[in-house]
């Protein structure tokens, strides 16, 4: 495909390509190795099964990064967001993780030979791709440790954040058991921890809605 030059300014404004001159970035992604698609709310764009060897770029839209194996929120993806740079190189042939759309969505995609040519033609793009892939690795252990560490009431207030990204009400996905599981505290446990939450006026509770009430609050109970 032929790239906008609003698209090559977009992604240089990014750590991962601010390196590459605005001709080169556009030269190399005008190909047939690059292409747009675009996801409904709800609609899976990659999970274990279904995957591309590319990068992704969220032209558009959001996104969710879910785990596989419990379907804990990693992350949120919105405009300018990118997936898949570490999962490129893994030599595997699945993908480890699940991304949801949370909104009508578009992706830019580019292909794993694009990327591939960009470094053998430019070796501070390498470097880039380096420093982008040790960031990403460690905002993630942080992640893990918010989510298993620390007291009920703290796991659950970094889970509700998470899920407060882009609503003030957010619709749990998964029953108290499968909650409580995937928070690695017991289901008494975790009904106390909202309990507390509530009681602390940082979130309000319906039945499987949970409205966020204070932020600021609900940040006040993550150790």
């Amino acid at each position: 495909m032929t790239v906008s030059e609003k698209l090559v300014e977009k992604l240089l404004k990014l750590d991962l390509f601010s390196s590459l001159s605005p001709e080169f970035l556009k030269n190399m992604l005008s190909c047939d190795e690059t292409f747009l698609v675009d996801y409904k709310r709800g609609d899976v764009i990659y999970s274990a099964e279904h995957f591309r060897f590319a990068i992704g770029y969220i032209v558009r839209g959001g996104a969710k990064v879910l785990k596989s194996e419990n379907g804990v929120i990693i992350s949120k993806l919105s405009d300018g967001s990118l997936f898949g740079c570490a999962a490129l190189f893994s030599g595997r042939d699945y993908f480890v993780n699940e991304i949801v759309a949370t909104k009508d969505t578009r992706v830019f995609y580019i292909d794993k030979s694009v990327i591939v040519k960009i470094m053998q033609l430019d070796t501070t793009f390498s470097v880039s791709y380096i420093r982008y892939l040790s960031e990403r690795i460690l905002f993630l252990n942080k992640r893990i440790v918010n989510f298993t560490g620390g007291t009920a009431e703290s796991r659950l207030a970094n889970y509700l954040l998470s899920c407060f990204a882009d609503y003030k009400t957010y619709e749990l996905d998964r029953s108290m058991s499968q909650l409580a599981v995937s928070l690695d505290i017991g289901r008494a446990s975790l009904y106390r921890a909202f309990d507390a939450l509530e009681l602390g006026n940082a979130v309000q509770r319906d039945g499987k809605y949970i409205r966020l009430i204070d932020k600021e609050a609900l940040k006040g109970f993550i150790q």
